[in-house]
């Protein structure tokens, strides 16, 4: 019988993206494996899977600091937490335990990681059990269980925080972050001259879709030609094919499922601080423009970014505008360095690295 291999994850969004990836790389280490990517949140009574990308964008931008609150409380009350997941996914936890037998399970979703400690301790099992941490900089801590078989997580400065809260040794892998191999800058056009700047920006605001445009207008200052992607967020499609409508060089896209391509026709990544769409940038050596961040989770990621050279924080479109008169002076100077900064990223390998470990242990 092949391993029975469980990833605890959501239908849509960053921690599908992430389980994917790892997925992709077992399947490149052994074909034969069986991999279940199961959407976890089906153990929620109520749940459907329909629209449920659709309400955590509602929630997290028309409603950002209940979103905050929610998560600050959340994680500050870990045990509580916990607790009443615990009870709510139980039945449904045990179904699917049940029917799919895992002989490992990984989870990369915090509300599946002390809870479905607890069912696996009520249901007497000893399956081995490993969580994988993508958040890059600030994270709840219902991340944080040290029963857990291996934690694994996307840079060393959160492996050292862990370590000193008093996870051990063995039990923490800096291993990265999971990004899929088609994000690769092997799969990226080289350019020796930038003569017109391609431009790519994915929800540049968390905020009303009237910030959106600002930031869309003030990227427009400049001689280039911008992609905007609004993802699952169909109102502001909308919104911006009526604002934008007779406006040269600049497309809107909503849903699209070849962001590799669109990122290896890209010299810039504007965005929000979403972990897996900055990533695959820096992973692609696209320099990245830091435009907002949804409160909670992804407040901190701009520090990852502007650490480590990869890119910049524009809070505002004026800031923006200042931003890419930096990158494109001097026969785009600093965005060339970005990009060649780039290149020597130790934390994208993240797919590979828990692959390994899930095959081979």
């Amino acid at each position: 019988m092949p391993k029975r291999i469980l990833i605890l994850t959501t239908k849509k969004g960053g921690h599908r993206g992430s389980s994917d990836a790892i997925k992709n790389a077992v399947f490149a280490l052994n074909p034969d494996v069986d991999v279940n990517a199961a959407d976890a949140m089906v153990c929620y009574p109520g749940y459907t899977g329909k629209d449920d990308e659709k309400g955590y964008v509602a929630f997290t931008t028309q409603f950002r600091f209940f979103w905050k609150l929610f998560y600050e409380f959340t994680s500050f009350f870990k045990g509580f937490s916990n607790f009443i997941l615990y009870k709510t996914i139980f039945k449904r936890f045990k179904k699917m335990i049940s029917e799919y037998k895992p002989d490992i399970i990984l989870s990369v979703h915090p509300c599946f990681v002390g809870s479905v400690g607890k069912c696996l301790k009520k249901l007497k099992l000893k399956i081995p059990f490993y969580t994988c941490i993508i958040d890059p900089v600030k994270h709840s801590r219902l991340w944080h269980d040290k029963k857990c078989d291996i934690t694994f997580v996307p840079t060393v400065k959160m492996y050292d925080e862990l370590l000193k809260k008093g996870f051990k040794k063995e039990n923490l892998v800096h291993s990265g972050f999971p990004i899929n191999e088609k994000f690769s800058a092997v799969n990226k056009k080289p350019k020796t001259e930038i003569s017109l700047p391609n431009v790519l920006m994915v929800s540049p605001s968390p905020k009303r879709d009237k910030v959106s445009l600002e930031f869309i207008l003030a990227a427009l200052k400049h001689n280039i030609i911008l992609t905007v992607v609004t993802g699952s967020d169909e109102k502001l499609k909308k919104y911006l094919d009526k604002k934008l409508s007779g406006i040269e060089n600049v497309t809107v896209l909503g849903y699209i499922s070849d962001m590799d391509k669109r990122l290896s026709d890209a010299d810039i990544l504007i965005a929000k601080a979403g972990p897996n769409m900055i990533l695959e940038a820096v992973k692609m050596c696209v320099p990245v423009l830091i435009t907002g961040n949804i409160l909670g989770q992804e407040e901190k990621n701009y520090q990852y970014i502007v650490e480590n050279q990869y890119g910049l924080k524009c809070g505002s479109p004026k800031k923006l505008s200042a931003a890419m008169d930096l990158l494109f002076k001097n026969d785009y100077e600093l965005l060339k360095r970005f990009s060649h900064i780039e290149q020597s990223c130790a934390d994208i390998s993240g797919a590979k690295v828990i692959a390994k470990y899930l095959v081979e242990n």
